[in-house]
């Protein structure tokens, strides 16, 4: 990695005096390498696409350029006559918010304005700062759109539009919002374009309006600070919580970031971290957006100094000097590996990352590894690394996300706490839950094509992939993608005092469509088709349902492409499973509703659901999985109703829990 800083300074750019002083009084003298590079650029009206690590400085690489530009249009114009000059788009509420506080501090001598515009808060409290006509307008792309379509502000005379990590903005699906957006600026718009990873979806957007950036990249090759030392413990779920608490009680003036793969568990360790008498608190999306500011303030201002939370605060968030990063569950998307331990280490300074690999962990060190292109250095622990007053770990109602008073008598008898997981671990989602083994086979089952699911298997060994490789046997499959797992026992260590411990593993097979969406999506890209496609798996057979502008495509000769991507899965699969030729693979059209009337429908399901809800006084999950456009729907239809939303499960289609509020 290059240097953090640069030998230029920010005077040999001749910025405006009063951008300067706001610089220097923020602690900023000299630019880093990707500011260095933006800056020229940015000045002389280029469209750019400005890629670069996490934490070197890419959000001062759009903000410090367009400062200087708005000074000299002052200096020219006088003033803006009542319309913003640029537009930052950013992917989560928090980044917004630290976005809007850079352009601030550093415009704070220089009578340039920002307003921060995000979900959660009072949208006409926005509006009345959007009637002072301020220079730039920070925010989310929905809360954005919003306000446009009211007519409380314009992009007529925008000369630029940012996309903050532009790559995370797609993920999580604001493509249509950006473009909506965008084709209300002129045409003649500058567009900055900054990011940590490469995406082509948000260059073949660039060129759908006419925009071929210069890219410009730094260290891409290696994704990671060299200024941050990464370790990875290799031990048991139980082992978890002793470890961590022994490293931040050796850890010297701890102010650390604990990253967790689901709400539930996010609250579970803070609680039972601040029950031993540490400073932590959860962040999560069950939070509403007021407590969430509050306690990122907390957190900036070391009031707390442990933050336990989902890939929330992953992306994008500057907090300065946090010198421990770890990752209590290890990520399934190994981008966000880097981006999680990205946190720690930042600005030149040191940082430490340890990763806690459980045995129900181990299945997303693979991608990890080939994502970052090496091994992350593995701990050598004994058993005085390991805490053991730990106390009982604290349930948590999986609704509501507050402690569950165990002493209260309105619960009945207590049940011995074996840790929420672990009774999840033994139910498993109810998508890859196995057949019952004593279930009578029934008549017809000859009549009908072969099941690709199998039995759960069962084997006890030392080695995880000893077992792994007698599964893939077992089952007659050659992915062990397809494989999942979770440890049932611990027995004793091999050699009594060390060694690996006996452990008895439970294989099963994941659903086929997990293998196979993500392999039609990537076709679909390749071939720059305007589709979106579900597969929906039944017994012996795969349905793949394609929707989109080119439907008509896949109609055309007889509806020659439709098949092929019948084809092309079969092919697919065969690679993966010995057993895919039993598959009968089906792929058909739907033909889509505007995005009207698709909006009314949800609404009108709101409306059933709220008046069910008050009937029962019950929350409701809705049946149907939802895309993020739709789920942003139903979240905006509920704001200031007395009734609140909830997203559940991981991935980009979650259902949605609609409750009371309190």
């Amino acid at each position: 990695m290059q240097n953090t800083e640069t030998e230029h300074t920010f005077k040999d750019y001749n910025l405006n005096p009063e951008l300067l002083k706001g610089l220097e009084q923020a602690g900023f003298n000299k630019p880093s390498p990707i500011q260095e590079m933006t800056i020229k650029p940015i000045l002389e009206g280029k469209d750019i696409f400005a890629q670069a690590e996490t934490g070197s400085g890419k959000t001062g690489s759009f903000a410090i350029p367009i400062l200087e530009d708005l000074a000299k249009h002052k200096e020219e114009f006088g003033d803006l006559n009542g319309e913003p000059l640029y537009l930052v788009m950013s992917p989560t509420r928090e980044l917004a918010q630290q976005t809007d506080k850079v352009f601030k501090e550093f415009g704070e001598h220089m009578g340039i304005t920002t307003v921060c515009l995000i979900g959660g808060e009072s949208i006409q409290k926005q509006k009345d700062l959007l009637a002072k006509n301020p220079h730039v307008l920070v925010g989310t792309p929905g809360r954005i759109k919003d306000l446009l379509k009211q007519k409380s502000t314009s992009l007529a005379k925008c000369k630029g539009v940012v996309f903050d990590e532009a790559d995370r903005l797609f993920d999580m699906g604001f493509q249509k919002d950006v473009e909506d957006i965008l084709s209300q600026a002129p045409n003649g718009r500058q567009l900055i374009m900054v990011s940590a990873t490469s995406n082509q979806e948000v260059l073949r957007l660039a060129y759908k309006f006419r925009s071929h950036p210069v890219e410009l990249r730094i260290n891409t090759d290696d994704l990671l600070v060299d200024n941050i030392d990464h370790k990875l413990a290799i031990i048991s779920s139980k082992e978890k919580m002793p470890l961590l608490v022994k490293m931040l009680r050796d850890h010297e003036n701890t102010y650390a970031i604990v990253f967790c793969n689901t709400q539930i568990q996010t609250h579970v360790v803070a609680e039972w971290l601040r029950r031993l008498g540490f400073p932590a608190k959860p962040i999560s999306g069950a939070l509403s957006q007021n407590k969430r500011t509050r306690l990122m303030q907390e957190f900036r201002d070391k009031e707390v100094t442990i933050l336990v939370c989902t890939d929330v605060a992953a992306r994008g968030l500057d907090i300065k000097d946090v010198n421990l990063v770890i990752n209590y569950d290890l990520p399934q998307d190994p981008s966000n590996y880097v981006h999680r331990i990205g946190r720690t280490g930042r600005a030149g300074k040191e940082g430490q990352a340890i990763s806690l690999c459980g045995y129900e962990d181990c299945e997303f060190l693979d991608s990890i590894y080939e994502y970052i292109d090496s091994k992350i250095p593995k701990m050598d622990l004994s058993d005085e690394d390991f805490a053991h007053d730990i106390g009982r770990r604290p349930r948590i109602d999986k609704r509501t996300l507050q402690v569950i008073d165990e002493n209260s008598s309105e619960r009945g008898p207590k049940r011995p706490d074996r840790g929420d997981k672990r009774r999840d671990e033994k139910r498993g989602p109810r998508e890859e839950r196995a057949p019952r083994a004593d279930k009578a086979p029934r008549k017809d089952d000859k009549k009908r094509p072969e099941r690709v699911e199998h039995k759960d298997f069962d084997i006890e060994g030392y080695s995880f992939e000893d077992a792994q490789k007698a599964a893939l046997k077992h089952f007659d499959v050659k992915d062990k993608n397809l494989l999942a797992s979770k440890v049932l026992e611990e027995g004793k260590k091999k050699f009594f005092l060390f060694g690996p411990k006996l452990k008895k593993f439970r294989f099963y097979t994941k659903p086929l469509k997990r293998l196979v969406l993500p392999f039609l999506i990537e076709t679909l890209k390749l071939a720059k088709l305007d589709l979106y496609v579900s597969v929906h798996q039944s017994r012996g057979s795969l349905d793949l349902v394609f929707k989109g502008k080119d439907l008509g495509l896949l109609l055309t000769n007889r509806k020659q492409l439709l098949r092929s991507f019948e084809t092309l899965t079969q092919v697919f699969l065969q690679d993966k499973l010995r057993s895919a030729k039993n598959i009968r693979i089906q792929a058909t059209v739907e033909q889509q509703k505007d995005d009207k009337q698709q909006e009314d429908d949800l609404i009108q399901l709101v409306e059933k659901t709220k008046t069910r809800i008050k009937q029962t006084r019950r929350p409701v999950v809705l049946k149907r999985s939802l895309n993020p456009a739709e789920r942003r729907i139903i979240h905006k239809s509920l704001e200031d109703s007395g009734f609140i939303s909830e997203s559940l499960g991981e991935g980009r289609m979650k259902k949605i829990k609609i409750s009371q509020a309190k």
